[in-house]
């Protein structure tokens, strides 16, 4: 799909992961780091073995396959003079430095749109380029605290946990990838680019948007995501323990939902662990019946105790088949090994293997969108990750460097 275009992505490990979505819809992103590598390549979790340092970092690896990797050090005015050789050809520009730090470099947008007009800059920062709190730092933390998602996130009766995975920033990434798209087809109407300024303080409410406008809504509290079964009234949602893990159920009664409950009566009387005459009580109206006095108030509580002592001894497998048998508001909590062992990511080929040039095989995901048009080409590389400096021969030989050039750029550490 975006074949003919090209992006310079010169993000470090708050935005990388918006250049290989763009990667992986064909677009040639070639990642710009400085000449020692970009921060993102000492974020952990880290490989062991031989592998030099810049080749350890798991993250940097995820996030930058399908790329070309080159070095260019904008601090030198040689550098940045590079650089805008390159934004000759380039359509797209993603950057997550520190607002203020590229204008200081002369590569701001507004000291670049003149002279590229069909350039859609991209910016990625904690809180955007303007307001009060523009030049704030931010942790991953900081960013879900301010954002509100850190609101929901623990049991309902402690103070917020902290969300485990580091993970705002990708999804600032992703919502610089898609701004950069509607920047791209505004472009085909007006023939220029813009300044696309994504907050990573917006993306994060927008992950959890029906959370942050509940109370609008007519919500007290927003409920909490995680810790465990929740009672609230006659029915609950929340997780429960398995034998090799965790499962998300739902047992409510009322119209809506209240058949999920009769199902799971029915497999409970089938596994022999309630009495059989339960089969033919209704939870769809259990709650009306409840409220006249004509139902009783510990039956529903019973029922899922009896489910939460049972489910103990089941796997996460053997519940997500009574789930499809017997129709229950059920879904195994997958974790990593999980999803390497899927039988659905493997019949959609989500998977892909790549060898290094240093004779290292990974597994990773590839072209993860799946995105499929009829009668256009498709692009799937599946380029591995980049060494560091990889591409530079091949990037820069395409302005017409020689190869004595790139030598002596090399040894002043322009590149």
């Amino acid at each position: 799909m975006l074949n003919h275009l090209r992006v310079l992505d010169l993000t470090d490990q708050r935005g990388v992961l918006a250049g290989q979505m763009l990667a992986d819809l064909g677009a040639d992103v070639i990642q710009v780091e400085p000449p020692a590598g970009s921060r993102g390549r000492r974020v952990a979790p880290f490989f062991g073995g031989d592998a030099p340092e810049t080749e350890r970092s798991i993250f940097w690896t995820a996030y930058t396959r399908n790329k070309r990797g080159i070095t260019c050090d904008i601090e030198h005015s040689d550098g940045r003079t590079l650089l805008r050789r390159l934004l000759d050809s380039a359509d797209i520009l993603l950057e997550s430095a520190d607002p203020g730090a590229m204008a200081a470099l002369g590569l701001g947008y507004q000291q670049l749109k003149d002279d590229f007009p069909q350039l859609i800059y991209t910016s990625i920062t904690a809180f955007g380029q303007t307001g009060p709190k523009a030049r704030y730092q931010a942790t991953d933390l900081v960013i879900w605290a301010a954002g509100t998602p850190l609101l929901m996130s623990g049991d309902d009766d402690r103070p917020p946990v902290r969300i485990s995975v580091p993970q705002s920033w990708s999804h600032a990434a992703g919502d610089a990838a898609g701004g950069a798209m509607l920047a791209l087809h505004a472009r085909r109407a007006t023939g220029r680019g813009q300044h696309v300024d994504i907050s990573a303080q917006v993306s994060a409410a927008q992950a959890t948007l029906g959370q942050v406008l509940a109370h609008s809504l007519g919500a007290v509290e927003p409920e909490r995501y995680a810790g465990g079964v929740k009672a609230r009234g006659v029915g609950f949602r929340g997780t429960r323990e398995v034998e090799d893990g965790w499962i998300v159920l739902a047992l409510a009664p009322g119209p809506a939902v209240g058949h999920f409950v009769n199902h799971a009566v029915r497999w409970l009387i089938d596994e022999g662990v309630l009495e059989a005459e339960l089969a033919e009580e209704n939870f769809v109206t259990y709650p009306d019946r409840l409220a006249a006095g004509a139902a009783d108030p510990d039956l529903l509580p019973r029922i899922q105790e009896v489910m939460q002592a049972h489910v103990r001894g089941k796997t996460k497998r053997e519940m997500l088949d009574v789930s499809i048998a017997y129709d229950l508001l059920l879904v195994p909590v997958l974790n990593i090994a999980d999803l390497a062992e899927s039988r659905q990511l493997d019949a959609r080929g989500f998977w892909r293997e790549f060898t290094l040039d240093d004779g290292r095989s990974l597994r990773l995901p590839a072209a993860p969108l799946q995105i499929r048009i009829d009668g256009a080409p498709q692009r799937w590389d599946d380029r591995p990750p980049p060494r560091l400096g990889q591409h530079n021969d091949e990037v820069w030989g395409e302005l017409g460097l020689s190869a004595d050039e790139l030598t002596a750029l090399r040894e002043r550490g322009i590149i």
